[in-house]
């Protein structure tokens, strides 16, 4: 029986060092360590066409021993860790003693995955406030929303819609939560409009003056590539603003 364990350094998906080759004679790969519980990694046997996407703690048995072994990084962000290789026999189970609690928000803000944003619109005589998240087309992420702040300058309704158009301005790029990271692929966006916002909506809000009121769902709101997070006031000459709390990964 041989048992292995090797060192994987992977760039980002899609980058010219997202593979790497290992050659070694063996017939199961699990993904042992990693920096991020999100982590994924693809499992090629000799190149094959056919392949494996294991998660953290997942293993591929090929059905034979192999001697060449394609890692590929579907994340997009770099993966340092290990995986082990071995003969038919041993598994890498985890047993009772060594119990891994994993903080998924903490392991998305260190990979840079977690972000948070910030929009307003001002007071328009006879218009009405639309605040928004918008996911590029071509982002190729999906945004998901796990809570906002709501703020009106008088009280209103804010409505929370799905919209599939860009509102006219950009207040700002995401923020990553990862001091010193890098901003996200969603931005903040707003304007007005004379025209009343309708529903269908997800939710509406019912705003106090000058109160912030704080929207924790219970279920995140997904928004793929395309669409935007809209917060649409129904109360005229109304100034508003909204934070979003949101996290992105591939849209896969």
């Amino acid at each position: 029986m041989s048992i292995q364990a090797y060192d994987i350094n992977l760039g980002p998906a899609g980058s010219n060092t997202a593979t790497q080759v290992i050659e070694a004679s063996a017939q199961i790969c699990d993904f042992l360590s990693s920096g991020s519980a999100f982590d994924q990694i693809e499992v090629r046997p000799n190149f094959m066409q056919g392949a494996a996407t294991l998660k953290l703690g997942q293993g591929f048995d090929a059905g034979a021993i192999i001697d060449r072994w394609l890692i590929v990084n579907k994340g997009a962000t770099a993966i340092a860790g290990q995986v082990m290789l071995s003969t038919a026999g041993f598994r890498n189970f985890r047993i009772s003693g060594d119990v891994n609690v994993l903080d998924g928000g903490k392991s998305r803000t260190l990979a840079n995955l977690a972000y948070a944003g910030f929009t307003a619109s001002s007071p328009a005589a006879g218009n009405y406030a639309r605040l928004q998240l918008w996911n590029p087309a071509a982002s190729g992420k999906r945004a998901v929303v796990e809570a906002l702040w709501l703020w009106g300058s008088a009280a209103t309704t804010i409505l929370i819609q799905d919209s599939t158009a860009a509102l006219a301005n950009t207040y700002e790029a995401a923020s990553p939560k990862l001091l010193g990271g890098v901003a996200g692929a969603a931005t903040c966006m707003y304007d007005t409009t004379a025209v009343q916002p309708v529903t269908p909506s997800i939710i509406g809000i019912q705003v106090i003056a000058a109160q912030l009121q704080i929207v924790k769902f219970a279920e995140p709101i997904v928004i793929p590539p395309g669409h935007g997070l809209l917060a649409a006031s129904q109360g005229v000459s109304v100034g508003t603003t909204a934070n979003f709390e949101w996290y992105e990964e591939p849209n896969t």
